[in-house]
């Protein structure tokens, strides 16, 4: 396993010699051979974030105001996930991702179908936000919503709606499964609707 180190190492260094061309490169960020980034000056990282192998970012000046990638402090994003910002996606700090994590504030368009879908443009979704201390699974889609602090996203969950502070949500819409409950200090099952079940 010495090579992966090796490539590892000679990637941190590279990109901290490219440092000037992001919006910010904090102190111990690495990253790791990321398949492509675009639009590097608009990405942030905070000091100790990570960006695993094979990671694609696409942030791209699709309107007057400038886009923003921000990647918190001590933040992991895992291998070959996907991130694609026309306006805002900020990850809290300390958030840790499994591989495979798709994140996009946009859409493509697709309202007329006499149009093929790839000259139709793109479309803007809500702002994506990932609060501090959250672990999102493999496999997991965001689009265009928010996740509170210290929340789970199981496994391969598509996340089209925010999901509030200390919840559990899984599914394809992802649904709130479990909250933490301040008052008994344990995570309680919820209904479809995110209600905490009496038991």
């Amino acid at each position: 396993m010495l090579h992966f180190r090796i490539r590892d190492f000679v990637s941190i260094l590279l990109y901290r010699l490219l440092a000037p061309f992001f919006g910010r490169l904090g102190k111990g960020v690495r990253i790791v051979w990321p398949l492509r980034i675009f639009g590097a000056k608009f990405c942030e990282f905070g000091d100790g974030a990570v960006l695993q192998y094979g990671a694609y970012l696409a942030v791209l000046k699709e309107h007057e105001d400038p886009p923003l990638l921000r990647i918190g402090a001590r933040t992991m994003i895992g291998n070959h996930s996907h991130i694609v910002v026309t306006k805002r996606v900020e990850f809290g700090e300390g958030v840790l991702t499994a591989d495979r994590l798709f994140v996009s504030d946009n859409g493509h368009e697709f309202a007329d179908p006499t149009v093929p879908i790839l000259d139709q443009g793109l479309r803007q979704l809500a702002e994506v936000h990932i609060g501090d201390g959250s672990w999102i699974g493999e496999n997991v889609c965001i689009s265009g919503a928010s996740i509170g602090r210290n929340c789970v996203i199981a496994s391969n969950s598509v996340v089209t709606r925010d999901i509030p502070d200390l919840c559990v949500a899984a599914g394809a819409p992802a649904r709130i499964v479990k909250r933490y409950c301040q008052t008994r200090k344990a995570w309680r099952r919820t209904d479809a609707d995110g209600i905490v079940i009496e038991e």
